[in-house]
């Protein structure tokens, strides 16, 4: 399950859009593979387009954008318990026999 400040958007009826008006629910697919460098060259395009034109995913792309930057900033360079290590081993180890 992917988690963003759009899950609000992805529980809401979705309106359909109509010719000149932005795509919300194609944009919300994008977003994420967006965040996570995971779009072709055509979906960053697209949402490329789409942010610059529409504020609200343009304000979500720039939040979660920075909240996956602080997460990965705090949790990097962590040093990880060595029995943490060890516990989390012996479980992998558990279930594969």
């Amino acid at each position: 399950m992917s988690l963003s400040s759009t899950n609000s958007f992805e529980n809401s009826p979705v309106e359909k859009p109509t010719e000149g008006t932005p795509d919300h629910s194609e944009c919300l697919k994008v977003l994420n593979l967006v965040l996570d460098q995971e779009a072709t060259d055509e979906e960053q395009a697209y949402f490329k387009q789409h942010i610059e034109n529409c504020m609200p995913y343009y304000e979500i792309y720039n939040v979660d954008k920075a909240i996956k930057s602080m997460i990965k900033d705090k949790c990097l360079n962590q040093k990880t318990p060595s029995d943490l290590v060890e516990s989390i081993k012996s479980k992998i180890y558990q279930q594969a026999d």
